[in-house]
């Protein structure tokens, strides 16, 4: 008889091992869920840029960005929880046609209005385009070999990326009006259209994927309240980061130097997640990168000056960009049909959503001291569940004959 045993100490190796029976991921599929997912999630890699353009465009105040940014978010959330339930049920290729003909026509309305409610309800429609397009992806990067490796090499490729534009996006706005970046970003998304033929076919072909032994949902709980407590933190902060720049009267090049220098260092932190032995487990990792995460938090807190700001961002995005491959492989661990993962892609978006949602009212008066605190404060708690989740796990036996 075989035995695969499951180490808490090793992320999905288990399910790894288990699966291998099952259809796997391919390098093709690999680039085209790598690129529908970085479409999917492209307001969120680069929210302070995107929510500069929107400000260009319409003059909204910070608090209406914070709500704009929430509309998005949530909506991305909405979709992501709709995708949890429509991967056993709609051909994936077929439900990601329709994911990404919304990002498209949301871009397309913002670029063609200038109210906040017509901008929100444009927001609405491409974010819930965006979280089908991510919720699927992460299914597809959660059928990798490695899909702690897999999620690592999805972030890193989003945040060079991400780095890129966010430098680049305020040169582009000298030469180009918002309207024309954002209908640009509707034709990225039918670039990325192309790909789908390589995109797993889900749905025709999950009898031939191994589905394990159900939801492990004492790891799940925990798990999704840390993913739940950390995103509600980064979100927060995240997306007022130009706008906590701007307070402090630095300039366009130095909030631009900062967020693409700070992404930069996000892909140190998710290349970092992806080649760390699997031996060292998660529970320090996690704890170090939340912790990083919180000290750059806190440098935001007060007055804020060009170094200061710099060396923030690039500790908040390290630390967000290291520990989120490793709280989906937690989440990885407590299903092996993907769906707890589906389900972690939307509690995260529902909780950068709600985070700038929450810090709008405690930034009236152009202070973020308010908001940073509260974030500090949800890490921490993030990180109570962090720990929760490492004491309830337990090693798991099963035979296959």
């Amino acid at each position: 008889m075989e035995h695969v045993w499951t180490d808490p100490a090793s992320p999905i190796q288990g399910l790894v091992k288990a699966g291998a029976h099952g259809r796997r991921l391919t390098t093709a599929g690999l680039v085209s869920a790598i690129a529908v997912g970085f479409v999917g999630a492209l307001f969120i890699f680069i929210t302070p840029a995107m929510l500069a353009l929107i400000a260009a465009q319409s003059g909204m105040d910070d608090a209406h960005l914070g709500y704009i940014a929430a509309w998005d978010i949530n909506a991305m959330g909405v979709g992501m929880a709709a995708s949890t339930f429509l991967l056993v049920r709609w051909n994936w290729r077929r439900a990601l046609i329709l994911a990404l003909a919304l990002i498209m026509l949301g871009n397309i309305a913002t670029a063609a209005v200038h109210d906040y409610a017509m901008i929100a309800l444009a927001s609405c429609v491409a974010g819930l385009g965006q979280g089908l397009a991510v919720g699927f992806s992460f299914a597809a990067l959660g059928r990798a070999s490695n899909p702690d490796r897999a999620f690592s090499i999805y972030l890193v490729v989003g945040a060079v990326l991400g780095a890129a534009l966010l430098y680049g996006l305020p040169i582009l706005q000298t030469e180009f009006t918002p309207a024309t970046i954002f209908l640009a970003n509707a034709a990225l998304t039918l670039l990325v259209g192309l790909s789908l033929p390589a995109f797993p076919n889900g749905q025709c072909e999950e009898d031939e994927v191994y589905t394990g032994d159900g939801i492990n949902w004492r790891l799940a709980i925990t798990a999704l309240g840390a993913v739940a407590l950390v995103f509600f933190a980064i979100g927060a902060v995240w997306s007022y980061a130009e706008r906590i720049g701007a307070a402090n009267q630095l300039s366009s090049e130095v909030i631009a130097r900062g967020l693409s220098i700070g992404t930069l260092a996000g892909v140190v932190g998710a290349g970092l997640a992806g080649i760390m032995p699997q031996r060292l487990g998660r529970l320090v990792p996690l704890l170090l990168g939340s912790l990083c995460i919180i000290v750059g938090f806190q440098m935001l807190a007060g007055r804020v000056g060009p170094i200061a700001y710099l060396m923030s961002i690039i500790l908040i995005l390290f630390g967000w960009n290291f520990v989120q491959p490793l709280l989906s492989g937690m989440c990885c661990d407590a299903d092996g049909r993907g769906r707890i993962v589906c389900a972690m892609a939307a509690i995260q978006t529902f909780g950068m959503g709600l985070g700038p949602a929450v810090a709008a009212p405690m930034i009236a008066g152009g202070s973020f001291r308010g908001a940073v605190w509260l974030a500090i404060a949800a890490m921490i708690a993030g990180g109570g569940f962090i720990i929760a989740e490492t004491v309830l796990r337990k090693p798991v036996r099963s035979a296959a004959p």
